[in-house]
């Protein structure tokens, strides 16, 4: 029967006082004496005194007449002004072609000076389209006056822009392109591609030319209309832009295969998916 309610009973504390763990105090519902909480305030007014001695240790001495005195800070060290340098990583700076050769660095300008002549071509066609449909819309509301040209000029216009802008897209290799395949591959292998891509887009625009041509042929009836701009010069213009088109391609392709016979990798331009 002892055996069986030994579970229920309690260990009882040790002999010399000491309780190695918080299980081995006593288990009791009698309420706290007056000498555990006198204990309790004597701790707690201890650590208010320990905490008030750091503080006042901490504290700064007054002297004899009031004055505070300094701390004895060191003189701050003096650093040099480093101005800003520019950013290596500018998005908008142009590129350059360090590794360039004498073949890739002459055909490369002939290409920049090619550009630069269908800029101000473009900006140019842009000024005269805007003012021309802007002057008319002006001059037909106060003024009731028709500008006679406005459709040829606002019609010839708008062809020869998209045309121009065409070649000089080609110029600076910002055609719409997907490069989900291209990739995959490495920097070499891009170069090969590119270029057999380069003449897969001469060979289109040339059979884009021939078309342009059998239209010029067919706009010759209408050759007597009396137009500022007829339709037969409208017609030249496929020509013209293909022709523009297969020199900037043309010349791409003579850099790109100078840097593959001189195992060189031309600066790429970030690549995006669309």
């Amino acid at each position: 029967m002892a055996n069986r309610f030994r579970v229920f009973a309690f260990s009882a504390p040790p002999i010399d006082g000491v309780r190695t763990s918080t299980y081995d105090w006593p288990v009791t519902d009698e309420p706290e004496d007056e000498g555990s909480k006198e204990s309790k305030a004597a701790v707690d007014e201890a650590a208010e005194a320990k905490t008030k001695k750091a503080v006042d240790k901490k504290a700064v001495d007054k002297s004899a007449d009031g004055k505070v005195e300094e701390a004895d800070i060191p003189p701050t060290r003096k650093h040099d002004v480093i101005e800003a340098q520019p950013s290596q990583l500018d998005l908008h700076a142009p590129l350059t072609y360090p590794d360039d050769g004498p073949v890739s660095g002459t055909v490369r300008r002939i290409d920049n000076i090619i550009g630069m002549v269908e800029q101000v071509a473009l900006v140019t066609l842009l000024a005269i389209v805007v003012v021309t449909a802007a002057s008319h819309a002006l001059l037909d509301r106060f003024a009731n006056y028709h500008v006679p040209f406005k459709d040829d000029v606002i019609r010839a216009g708008t062809f020869t822009i998209a045309m121009l802008a065409g070649a000089f897209a080609s110029h600076q290799a910002k055609h719409l392109s997907m490069d989900l395949i291209s990739r995959r591959f490495s920097p070499r292998a891009r170069m090969f591609l590119k270029v057999f891509l380069a003449l897969f887009v001469i060979f289109m625009v040339i059979l884009f030319v021939r078309s342009g041509f059998h239209n010029i042929a067919n706009e010759q009836q209408f050759a007597s209309e009396d137009k500022l701009i007829t339709r037969v010069r409208i017609a030249w213009l496929l020509p013209i832009g293909g022709f523009l088109i297969i020199i900037h391609t043309l010349l791409h392709t003579i850099i790109d295969v100078d840097y593959i016979l001189r195992h060189k990798l031309p600066p790429e331009r970030m690549r995006s998916g669309h």
